[in-house]
């Protein structure tokens, strides 16, 4: 982006000092104090105004916080009705232009009561969109978050898909762009013998990437201000959905945490600590960042990302604030707090919130004229990169008329359409031996298909759906494989899915092929209760004890890396493990020898058929309506393919 923080922050606040009523509107309101470094000694005595008992003066305080922004730079869905510019005219949330609006409003606000504000992300602020093909030229996310004038952000497991040395070549090109904003990782540790992170431990070096941040606000003739600090974290169920972060490695979260509250505390003397955690939270306040609050007293804030859940308002661990802000940009949190830094006479710092808001990112909130620019011209350079496939953002690749949702530990539609799409394409280019069961994991489909005013659907919208990972070609998106199981295995994988108590909704999978129904009533992981194989109008019952015949599965290099978790979350009770055809040796199903060829006229080599490909291919195949190709009735609801009693 060509805007510099200058411009954008000082302008925008001056622009939108109208709409400042936005941010306070529908605000709740909580006070409740504690000592800022949750009962194990303060900061250092700070010089500077007192109250007549002789502690310093309370400081109010803003903070905004965003998280799992993942490259949504426009509204959504569809964007085809996406109007930033002009409000209460369409049903889109989110929006990066609606974002800097919202940002710009809140900061116009608290200047007017001289209140100091911090604007912090959690992580993922990559990968989720097709922007994500500009990241190695042009570094837009990075981009805006300088020129929104973020304080930090952290590392989330998104910003590794493409490995370290990938991400590595994406902080590098921001550099050359004099993009500074703190990148904070306190618990990555990079390896000692493996050269594949390399690059990205250099950049570190320089400051790219950093172990903490301290940094002084509010600090005026009369006053010191706060002293801040703030540190990172990737949790451990974020480092466990990143195979490609190898040869990286990161330190358990409380370990980390703990070092850094005691550093930050003891030798930087700071009156407040905030941990950018991309470790995560649900809306009901459980997760690693609650446990974490809860064993490692004094973290005073953390910006949790990853869940993609929201908190209306904040969780409260023992003395620790926890706040999350949905996902891409269609929340902005406004936490107002009150903070005492440490006294004279050694009393703690105390830490007391006065008010959070969790502002929806919508129609309500005008777009920002110079950010849509810049988005504009992005969407620009995308064209012209895409020109060569004969694909356009803002292309027509399709109508439904009807939504396609994306639904949590069931069946979805949208899940429907991309197993059928990958095992249809499957079979197209293998047809001597094709695949017969397609399957995707609900953390991989990233959106839903919605038909909005007009049931067009753009090739953003459908790329937004699968958008996640790159292959050895080094090309977005994850490539297709095909590798066999036998019903005990698949059975096996399908347990995950019937335990939402146990296992989160990320591994829950959609399938093509297969119809599975749970027996709620059953223990965890022994709930499938009836499995049959889906050819055309056919079902066959398949013994879930089978082990002796095996099927052919198409999925993706990503989800096949990961069969080793159903070990994991059943303490090795059940299994899953790839095969060849013959169904008696273990394969590595991520080999790209198991790779789909997109091509198979050329045989010397392999050309990664891509997930988002398969279900391009698939959707522009359909039968057209008016010229136009359109998604089947069939897929507007379940097709009883995953089943609970």
């Amino acid at each position: 982006m060509s805007k510099k923080l200058t411009d954008s922050v000082k302008n925008r606040a001056c622009v939108l000092a109208a709409a400042v009523a936005l941010c306070a509107a529908g605000c709740g309101s909580s006070k409740s104090e504690r000592p800022a470094d949750g009962g194990n000694g303060g900061a250092g005595a700070r010089d500077g105004a007192t109250t007549d008992g002789g502690t310093l003066a309370a400081q109010k305080l803003l903070i905004l916080h965003t998280n799992d922004i993942h490259s949504h730079f426009m509204g959504q869905a569809p964007e085809r009705d996406y109007t930033p510019a002009t409000l209460s005219d369409d049903t889109t949330t989110g929006g990066l232009a609606r974002l800097s609006s919202a940002i710009a409003a809140a900061r116009a606000q608290a200047a007017t009561a001289n209140t100091p504000v911090l604007l912090l992300d959690g992580g993922d602020f990559m990968m989720g969109t097709l922007f994500e093909f500009l990241a190695l030229a042009q570094a837009p996310e990075l981009q805006f978050l300088q020129s929104a004038g973020y304080d930090a952000t952290t590392i989330g497991n998104h910003e590794l898909d493409w490995t370290p040395k990938g991400f590595a070549g994406i902080l590098a090109k921001a550099r050359t762009q004099q993009v500074t904003v703190p990148i904070l990782s306190s618990n990555m540790t990079f390896s000692a013998t493996s050269t594949g992170d390399d690059e990205l431990e250099a950049l570190a070096a320089l400051g790219a990437i950093q172990k903490k941040l301290v940094k002084t606000i509010g600090a005026t003739d009369t006053s010191p201000g706060l002293k801040v600090g703030f540190f990172g974290l990737l949790g451990a169920d974020a480092e466990q959905v990143t195979p490609q972060k190898a040869p990286l490695t990161f330190e358990g979260i409380e370990t980390a945490a703990a070092r850094m509250v005691t550093e930050l505390r003891t030798v930087d003397k700071v009156d407040l600590v905030i941990a950018l955690s991309h470790s995560g939270i649900d809306s009901t306040g459980k997760g690693e960042d609650a446990d974490l609050a809860a064993q490692v007293p004094g973290i005073d804030i953390i910006i949790s990302g990853h869940t993609h859940d929201k908190l209306d308002q904040p969780a409260v661990v023992g003395k620790t604030l926890i706040v999350t802000a949905g996902s891409y940009g269609r929340f902005l949190g406004h936490l107002e707090l009150s903070v005492s830094p440490a006294g004279a006479a050694g009393e703690p710092a105390t830490v007391a919130m006065d008010r959070y808001t969790l502002q929806n990112i919508d129609d309500t909130v005008p777009g920002d004229v110079a950010e849509q620019q810049t988005i504009d011209t992005l969407i620009g350079a995308l064209d012209t990169q895409l020109a060569s496939s004969g694909l356009q953002y803002r292309g027509v690749v399709a109508k439904t008329a009807a939504d396609l949702p994306l639904v949590a530990y069931g069946e979805s539609p949208v899940g429907n359409l991309v197993t059928d799409a990958y095992r249809t394409m499957g079979a197209a280019l293998q047809p001597s031996d094709p695949p017969v069961i397609g399957v995707e994991a609900n953390g991989q489909l990233r959106a839903d298909i919605l038909k909005g005013t007009t049931g067009e659907i753009w090739f953003a919208d459908l790329f937004r759906v699968t958008p996640i990972g790159i292959g050895p070609n080094q090309l977005p998106g994850f490539p297709l494989v095909t590798f066999y199981l036998n019903a005990k295995d698949i059975a096996s994988g399908l347990e995950l899915g019937g335990a939402p108590e146990l296992v989160p909704d990320q591994y829950f999978l959609q399938m093509s092929g297969l119809k599975v129904e749970y027996d709620m009533s059953k223990p965890p992981f022994g709930r499938v209760s009836s499995l049959k194989l889906v050819t055309g109008a056919a079902e066959q019952v398949l013994d879930v004890n089978d082990t002796t015949k095996c099927y052919k599965v198409i999925a993706t290099n990503y989800v096949a890396g990961l069969l080793g978790v159903v070990n994991t979350f059943t303490n090795k009770a059940l299994s899953v493990t790839a095969k060849d055809k013959a169904c008696t040796t273990a394969i590595d199903a991520t080999d790209p020898a198991r790779f789909v060829d997109a091509d198979p006229t050329t045989p010397t080599t392999v050309e990664e058929l891509k997930q988002w490909q398969a279900i391009l291919k698939y959707v522009t195949g359909r039968p057209p309506v008016g010229g136009v190709p359109t998604v089947p009735a069939t897929y507007a609801t379940s097709q009883g393919r995953i089943t609970k009693k």
